[in-house]
């Protein structure tokens, strides 16, 4: 039996109602929301914040010799995990995301699990992972035209994720469904995912200042006794140990951010969905359909 859900997805709602929407869902499933995206992604997206953490806190740069081939190598190794932590992050969120808001439409908060949730999660992962290197070389070549483009095509697919998980699409059709469902509503949805990035930035800047803290006072330290800044490496010892313990707690503020906005995005679709194909109302016509079959057979004994 279906759980009655008491948040309605299938709805129309207006800015405010979308971002409204959003914080009553995390209020709700907030316990068991972020204790499952902790059991799945925490793990993935530390290991890649250790990894960074501890790739920054080998830099050593001599600013007077200047750049060695090596500095230039360490850079690019830094910049190449930042891009996929970047694809990781934007992959393994959102699929865990959108599985808990497809669970949650059979079962209530206190009952869902990390296996209802993970429930082909593989070929969900891996569809997501497509979709997001198709929209990276697509919104590249919107780019290279002019910054517009890529910004109106980035916009636009930012349904993607929630389209392959909701309606078990794959990355070509979620591609095509996602410039139709957000046709005539670019705008709403850009304005929309601009509020929610600017609150979920300030909120991880939160989890960001002990890091940033720790760096300062390293950095400060170094300039101090060595009177000048060549040969200045960017992190102690001990300062990146604290780094990485700090790591811990700057991926929860990640995933808070990451998962503010694809919630959002997720009742965009929801409202996009609604105004265009009426599939709440038709759900509810359905329900009220057989709910009458019912009662007239069970006048008949």
């Amino acid at each position: 039996m279906s759980y009655n859900q008491q948040i309605e997805f299938y709805k129309k709602r207006q800015f405010g109602e979308k971002l409204n929407a959003t914080f009553v869902f995390i209020r709700e499933n907030a316990l068991p929301f972020f204790k499952i995206q902790l059991m799945i992604a925490g793990p993935i997206l530390l290991l890649i914040a250790i990894l960074l953490g501890t790739m920054v806190g080998d830099l050593n740069f001599d600013f007077q010799s200047g750049f060695t081939a090596n500095d230039i190598i360490s850079m690019l190794e830094v910049y190449g995990l930042s891009l996929l932590s970047t694809m990781v992050t934007t992959t393994v969120i959102p699929a865990v995301t959108y599985g808990y808001m497809v669970a949650y439409q059979e079962s209530a908060p206190k009952d869902i699990t990390v296996a209802s949730v993970t429930k082909g999660f593989a070929s969900r992962f891996f569809n997501i992972l497509g979709f997001n290197i198709l929209t990276y070389i697509v919104v590249i070549i919107a780019s290279m035209f002019f910054i517009l483009p890529g910004i109106y095509v980035a916009i636009t697919l930012s349904l993607g994720a929630a389209i392959i998980v909701i309606e078990s699409s794959n990355p070509i059709d979620a591609f095509s469904r996602s410039f139709k469902l957000i046709s005539g509503k670019w705008w709403s949805t850009f304005g929309l995912i601009l509020v929610m990035v600017i609150i979920g930035y300030i909120i991880n800047l939160f989890f960001g200042i002990p890091r940033l803290i720790i760096m300062g006072l390293d950095a400060f330290t170094s300039f101090q006794e060595d009177g000048d800044i060549n040969g200045l490496e960017l992190m102690s010892g001990t300062s990146q140990a604290m780094n990485i313990l700090f790591s811990l707690f700057e991926t929860f503020g990640q995933i808070l951010l990451y998962t503010l906005v694809y919630i959002t995005v997720a009742f965009q679709y929801f409202n996009l969905v609604e105004r265009k194909e009426s599939r709440g109302l038709v759900s509810k016509i359905e329900q009220m359909d057989k709910g009458g079959s019912e009662d007239d057979e069970n006048e008949d004994y």
